[in-house]
């Protein structure tokens, strides 16, 4: 009697223990959140969140979690998915046939090609070493894409983060200015003909409807400058570029038309590999072409409006609220999502490729667009910031110092701040709160 009687108390302890601790982690996210709706530098913004423990399978906290928001570069997660579904293990970068004297190659909009991210350039050492003649093969059916994405601003022409989009990519589209011991040093250095070299300490820029680069004269501290160029369709500027850089035995030659039926898939730079790097320091251009190379393993053409159509009716098909999806980098205000289809994305991509993949290509805290952010949190966090003009965004996932995972997304709209480093701080006290509880 004694017994049963102590352990009807060990039980009823036990219960208004878990209760209370129910009680009290309610009270927590209740403040967390609170703090975050009430933080002065989120005066008159619209704020989403969605956060889930995936370790207990329950939610943490929604708040305007089914609203729409522009995603800015957390469209990007969208492209990382195509990446690793759609890419394979290499990036499936040309097509090419052959015979006895010549080499065929159509390109599949590959952005690796002569770019100084990747030391293995595959195309490249193929058309500087062949004795054969080159030719570079326009698609048999004109491409369905514009070198802008739909609603891209077209005053930031002259801006790194948008360089233009296209089948054959050289040197990542844009022109480099870079600091040096002897001066500087620009590349493709035949779009700086006629210009004073010695003019390091400018800023570059470019006329609006030419490739002409010229310094302003602005002074900058900045070692690295890139400008994107203008890009053309029918390869006549690839084709200067790659003879002035790869000197084959033979001028290139261009024609229309490609023989798909005999042709194989050359392969170049791990997909992995460049997807950290897109994911890291958020690039657009990488972004954008991974759109288009989806297109083309699915579609077999580059048709960008026709493969977001079919992905959206298939592959996207499973999420809560139906996604509004304009282009691959998240430049377009015309994207628009929730923060609980991120959190469903993010679970599929965790179910399909496995967590140690997805921790070895998103960002983590303290490092690449997250370096100044989550350094000390009680965990270790992997996620895709995104940033547009008083737009704020960032999702992914956290293992807690207690072990469970939390998957994330806090989405921020129309905030008044010129900068967004405020806000960044705020959703950063708002997830160490959350993630200190679990």
């Amino acid at each position: 009697m004694v017994k049963s009687f102590r352990k009807r108390i060990n039980i009823s302890s036990l219960f208004k223990l878990v209760i209370f601790c129910s009680v009290m982690s309610a009270c927590s996210i209740r403040q967390a959140q609170h703090a975050l709706l009430q933080d002065p530098i989120l005066k008159g913004a619209h704020i989403g969140t969605a956060v889930y423990n995936q370790t207990s399978q329950s939610w943490v906290d929604r708040y305007q979690s089914s609203l729409y928001f522009t995603p800015a570069s957390n469209t990007k997660i969208v492209s990382s998915y195509l990446g690793m579904k759609f890419l394979k293990d290499s990036l499936p970068g040309w097509q090419i046939n052959e015979n006895a004297d010549s080499i065929f190659l159509l390109p599949m909009g590959d952005p690796s090609f002569l770019h100084p991210d990747f030391a293995y350039q595959p195309v490249a050492d193929l058309i500087k070493n062949t004795n054969k003649q080159v030719v570079l093969c326009l698609p048999n059916t004109p491409d369905a894409f514009a070198m802008y994405g739909l609603g891209w601003a077209w005053d930031d022409y002259d801006q790194d983060y948008q360089p233009e989009r296209n089948r054959l990519p050289i040197y990542g589209n844009v022109f480099t200015v870079a600091k040096t011991k002897n001066g500087v040093n620009v590349q493709p250095s035949s779009l700086a003909q006629g210009q004073d070299l010695a003019a390091i300490y400018s800023v570059w820029t470019r006329a609006l409807h030419s490739n002409h680069f010229y310094p302003t004269g602005k002074s900058t501290k900045a070692q690295v400058q890139q400008i994107p160029f203008i890009t053309d369709t029918n390869y006549s500027l690839v084709k200067t570029l790659i003879e002035d850089s790869l000197h084959p035995k033979y001028p290139l030659v261009i024609q229309k038309g490609f023989n798909t039926a005999s042709a194989h898939l050359l392969k170049t730079v791990p997909t992995d590999e460049f997807l950290k790097i897109m994911m890291n320091r958020s690039d657009n251009f990488y972004a954008e072409q991974i759109l288009l190379m989806t297109s083309a393993q699915l579609l077999n053409k580059l048709d960008e409006q026709a493969i977001i159509d079919t992905l959206l009716k298939t592959e996207f098909n499973f999420f809560p609220q139906k996604m509004q999806w304009a282009d691959g980098s998240g430049l377009s205000r015309f994207n628009l999502n929730t923060p609980e289809n991120y959190i469903a994305l993010l679970q599929k991509m965790q179910g399909e490729f496995g967590f140690e993949r997805i921790k070895n290509i998103f960002a983590q805290g303290g490092k690449g667009t997250l370096a100044a952010y989550y350094k000390n949190i009680p965990g270790v966090l992997y996620a895709k910031t995104g940033t547009l003009g008083n737009q704020v965004a960032l999702s992914g996932y956290v293992i807690t110092n207690k072990g469970n995972q939390l998957i994330f997304s806090v989405l921020v709209a129309n905030h008044p701040n010129p900068s967004s480093t405020g806000v960044r701080r705020a959703v950063e006290k708002y997830l160490t709160t959350l993630i200190s509880k679990y």
